[in-house]
């Protein structure tokens, strides 16, 4: 959770030099746990349960629009960009 929340783009730019120190360490002495926290935890995507019911939704061939959604504009913008249905997104 540190190097996860120090390491982003939005931490003071001291600690998250820090942050980036500690994991070219734990690269270097425990790849695959690395590999999974890149995996896992850096590149994932958080869904709520609305955003989670829109997917599959989405998936089973639905069309859901924004109107329908029950999500905010920017909580649907979020999504959009996410599952990468950029011509989704509302202005």
């Amino acid at each position: 959770n540190f190097l996860f929340l120090r390491g982003d783009s939005h931490a003071q730019y001291e600690i998250r030099v820090y942050a980036e120190k500690m994991l070219d360490t734990v690269k270097k002495w425990v790849p695959i746990t690395h590999a999974a926290f890149l995996d896992y935890r850096v590149g994932a995507a958080h869904l709520s349960s609305k955003g989670l019911k829109i997917v599959k939704s989405m998936v089973n061939g639905n069309k859901v629009g924004y109107e329908d959604s029950g999500l905010s504009k920017r909580e649907w913008n979020e999504l959009m960009e996410v599952i990468d249905k950029k011509n989704l997104i509302v202005s």
